[in-house]
């Protein structure tokens, strides 16, 4: 029998798109769940700018220290809304002070049109590993709960043994590399 693995699922959300995906997937797969907290204020007009610019310069602000150390968990499970085409700089800010203590990594991203291949790759870049599943989503999907499905297979891949989540790994693969199937 496998050991029941420990989850931490963290996110950065600025409308709520992200945080909703993130309270979801910790409900189901029994994890632990914290938010990035940053100062910077990021409503209205100069927020979105700030957002927009800091996403674009790949820049990694000030974010307040985290409640839960990563290493204490077999999977971390990184949540970001995407930002110009980039990952969100808190996130990426999250990423840059705990990489050396991940030990598997997952990721999803929401998005109000596209970027989601991209920010993906970038994700893995940033972590220095491959995601063990990852999940992309949009912003309408999450608002007309057409998401629930994919959720729940993403959900069952975190919490599958190694050798089902090969095969969740392949057919994710060739379901992005296939216009057809969709994300």
């Amino acid at each position: 029998m496998e050991k029941i693995q420990r989850i931490l699922v963290v996110y950065y959300s600025r409308s709520g798109f992200t945080q909703a995906i993130a309270r979801q997937l910790a409900r189901s797969c029994h994890a632990d769940l914290e938010a990035i907290v940053d100062d910077s204020g990021r409503s209205r007009v100069v927020g979105y700018a700030r957002s927009a610019v800091e996403a674009a310069l790949h820049l990694a602000p000030e974010i307040a220290p985290s409640r839960h150390r990563p290493s204490d968990y077999d999977l971390v499970v990184i949540g970001t809304p995407i930002w110009f085409w980039n990952i969100a700089s808190p996130v990426r800010a999250y990423i840059k002070r705990h990489r050396s203590a991940f030990r598997r990594v997952a990721f999803f991203c929401t998005m109000g049109g596209s970027g989601d291949a991209k920010v993906l790759r970038d994700l893995k870049y940033l972590c220095g590993r491959p995601a063990v599943a990852t999940f992309s989503v949009s912003d309408a999907e999450i608002s007309g709960r057409k998401h629930r499905q994919r959720l729940t297979e993403f959900s069952a891949a975190l919490t599958a043994s190694p050798s089902l989540l090969r095969g969740y790994q392949r057919r994710r693969i060739a379901a992005l590399s296939d216009p057809m199937t969709g994300r």
